[in-house]
């Protein structure tokens, strides 16, 4: 079985809300008040009618420049 980490195809890491939050260490709601709030942020993924996928790459980089400037 893979795991929430493993890469895809196009070496993009996606989790789901409840694993990329854990990943980041915060709230699921957080999160999902980070995607409404936050200029810039990087937007889910709509998978499937029950499936939302996080870009935990694009999330990295994001925290990583807002901590820069």
């Amino acid at each position: 079985m893979k795991s929430n980490h493993d890469n895809n195809s196009t070496g993009t890491r996606y989790m789901r809300a409840k694993a990329a939050s854990a990943y980041f260490q915060i709230a699921k709601s957080t999160l999902w008040l980070w995607v409404k709030t936050r200029e810039g942020f990087p937007q889910p993924i709509k998978a499937g009618s029950k499936v939302t996928l996080f870009d935990v790459d694009a999330i990295e980089r994001y925290i990583g420049s807002s901590e820069r400037g």
